[in-house]
């Protein structure tokens, strides 16, 4: 008798994110699903990330990469260890340690792989700073319990220590991201170089996850690579950057012109924070010149009084927290007053315009550089607000989410923190990265 079907698993619940169901993770853009996908194996790993858990039985999920129609979609998937009678449980997955022992035909790596890693360490022995390097030698650890077997190690004088592996199979994303946050732990920057490259078909799942660890580059050791790095007498890679869907380039580019940050995995182009940030700058500006020219009275962009107030309001604590006091409300009140005065439950005891906003602009002023508004007068105001509260499914809070989503969507709050790129209007002083 044929065992129950199976289904995919529906919803999870991801730490500080909330609900993700299976067909918010289907509308996500790759990056954005991408980055999430990372996070969760980062934190399965004992590295800093996000925890994601089935709804149905509280065992830990994380995104899995399956193909339709050759298009890479994402699915929540059980871990082994998961409860097998959960209804949406997926059964048994890959031992990872037998499948890389297929590819290898019980080896540790290919003799190809040997030869290009000895290819690499020519080149960056032609770096008039080169101290020395190693070729898949084990590496102790300085702030971990376990060390690496980097591909290749290398010590450059007033450049210091750098590592560089050579992918050229499947690889699986436990393993980039444990290399990954390895590295990073040890303060040593890391770059993956890719075999295969071919930007005219699918790029196998592996592939992608380092590119956008890469924050959108690809790095090739090929001939013209090897060419330039003999004439230039320095390490020079082929960069090829994403673009939507696609690859462009390649770009010779110099190993120690590229950009470094905290993560340690250089880029050449920034393809993640820039067309995020942009993206917003475009929703944003028309309300700020709309809040330039607004009469307080009357409608802001077709929203009625009350919503008009509160996006003044919002918008006046999000230019406070970027160092511009200014008060969109046009009164000559400060920013606390005007909170004060729209929030102040009156003799009446009916709410202050925007008490029926108490919430969200909690949430808000939680998630700035003006949180410390909350130990004043204005944080009373709140907490005692007694009109109805708007919940996260009303149109205000919706809008307000688009507009602000570094304070207001945690996913996009999230993920600019991961990146280092959560503007200072938005931190707050836990807003650090381990």
């Amino acid at each position: 008798m044929a065992g129950k079907p199976k289904r995919i698993v529906e919803a999870a619940i991801i730490d500080g994110i909330g609900i993700v169901t299976a067909s918010d993770l289907l509308a996500m853009t790759e990056d954005r699903w991408g980055m999430l996908r990372d996070r969760i194996t980062d934190a399965r790993g004992g590295a800093e990330g996000l925890s994601a858990r089935c709804m149905a039985c509280n065992s830990s999920v994380y995104i899995r990469s399956a193909r339709r129609g050759g298009v890479p979609q994402p699915l929540f998937q059980h871990y082994s260890d998961s409860d097998p009678n959960c209804p949406w449980y997926n059964g048994k997955n890959s031992d990872p340690d037998k499948v890389r022992a297929s590819q290898y035909q019980g080896r540790q790596e290919s003799r190809f792989h040997r030869l290009m890693c000895e290819q690499i360490a020519e080149l960056v022995q032609l770096d008039p700073r080169y101290i020395g390097h190693t070729i898949a030698e084990y590496l102790a650890p300085t702030d971990s319990q376990h060390g690496r077997f980097p591909d290749i190690y290398v010590v450059w004088e007033d450049f210091g220590p750098f590592a560089v592996e050579f992918q050229m199979s499947g690889t699986f994303q436990t393993e980039v991201s444990a290399r990954c946050k390895h590295y990073e732990r040890e303060g040593i920057p890391l770059i993956w170089v890719l075999f295969g490259l071919d930007t005219a078909s699918s790029l196998p799942q592996s592939f992608r996850d380092v590119i956008r660890r890469h924050r959108g580059n690809a790095f090739v050791v090929d001939v013209p690579a090897i060419e330039a790095s003999r004439e230039q007498g320095t390490f020079v890679l082929s960069c090829h950057v994403s673009e939507g869907a696609d690859l462009t380039g390649p770009e010779l580019v110099r190993f120690d012109e590229l950009s470094f940050p905290r993560s340690k995995l250089p880029y050449f182009r920034d393809q993640l924070v820039g067309p995020r940030l942009w993206d917003i700058e475009q929703l944003r500006r028309p309300w700020f010149l709309a809040l330039n020219d607004w009469e307080r009275y009357s409608p802001l962009n077709g929203l009625d009084r009350d919503a008009s107030v509160l996006v003044a309001a919002a918008f006046s604590i999000v230019a406070h927290a970027n160092g511009r006091e200014e008060n969109y409300l046009k009164t000559r009140q400060n920013l606390v007053a005007m909170l004060n005065s729209q929030l102040n439950e009156g003799a009446s005891g009916r709410g202050g315009v925007i008490s029926q906003y108490a919430d969200l602009l909690e949430h808000l002023l939680r998630n700035t550089a003006m949180h410390s508004l909350l130990d004043t007068a204005v944080g009373q105001h709140l907490r005692r607000a007694t009109a109805e509260q708007k919940d996260e499914s009303s149109p205000e809070w919706r809008l307000l989410r688009k507009l602000l989503p570094e304070a207001l969507d945690p996913l996009l709050r999230d993920e600019l923190l991961y990146l280092d790129a959560l503007p200072s209007w938005a931190l707050v002083d836990c807003d650090t990265m381990n």
